[in-house]
């Protein structure tokens, strides 16, 4: 009896995996990368989000934004590892109503340090701040505010993520992250390898490893992948792409 309820709560899980992989590969295959009307600020200290969100609203310096800051549809507020410590990431966000050109002074829920009262800010009027299901885990040690889309903010599991440019990093990060989640990663025999640009890539030895035709032309540390993503994803991708001249140029 168990064994077969057990079989059944496996095929059910695995069900639920499949359409779960098949929504968000529809959802991936609609997302104009180009758009980047979310943005990602961040709240200076507990007070500051506490007041940002009770009286629903947002600001950040104009000469941090720009012209950009009047596209923006969504804000998310990122809440650093030094001051909120286990509380850091995104875990608040809402839709945009307003966008306003103001003075700092101007914004009177907080108030201004003494000689910025006349400098120019955006002010975001927030319908309504919700709560992320599971909230993005910070990664940074120095951020102020980036651009992301509504895809990104609802599938990261970590802030780098949310800089990925294209639908090929996404992949190429997804499959990272889901092979080095995987149990078996450990074993030696796992297979986890997949196909990236015609390349190979696996896993052994505590390391991820590229070849080409058999041939590994990049290594790196699967622990440095796992403490910094972004920089080991963007020398990955890199390499790959120089790579995929240096045999294109050799057809010539």
């Amino acid at each position: 009896m168990w064994a077969l309820f057990d079989k059944s709560a496996h095929e059910r899980r695995r069900q639920r995996m499949g359409l779960h992989s098949e929504r968000l590969e529809a959802k991936l295959n609609a997302v104009d990368w180009a758009v980047r009307d979310v943005l990602v600020g961040t709240v200076r200290s507990p007070q500051q989000l506490d007041i940002c969100r009770r009286h629903r609203f947002y600001y950040i310096p104009a000469e941090q934004l720009g012209d950009e800051a009047f596209s923006v549809r969504i804000v998310a507020l990122y809440q650093s590892q030094y001051v909120f410590g286990p509380q850091a990431g995104v875990q608040y966000y809402g839709e945009v109503t307003k966008c306003s050109p103001v003075c700092r002074g101007d914004i009177t829920e907080l108030r201004a340090r003494k000689g910025t009262e006349q400098n120019l800010y955006y002010r975001f009027e927030i319908r309504e701040w919700k709560r992320l299901n599971r909230p993005i885990a910070a990664r940074e040690s120095c951020f102020v505010k980036g651009l992301t889309s509504r895809f990104q903010l609802e599938h990261s599991a970590e802030t780098p993520e949310l800089w990925l440019r294209s639908q090929e990093e996404y992949r190429l990060c997804l499959n990272l992250r889901q092979a080095l989640a995987d149990t078996s990663i450990n074993e030696a025999d796992n297979d986890l390898g997949f196909a990236f640009r015609d390349f190979a890539v696996r896993f052994e030895g505590g390391k991820i490893l590229v070849s080409d035709k058999g041939w590994v032309f990049a290594q790196y540390e699967t622990a440095d992948f796992l403490q910094n993503a972004e920089g080991v994803l963007r020398k990955l991708y890199r390499e790959c792409v120089q790579r995929d001249s240096m045999n294109e140029l050799s057809k010539i």
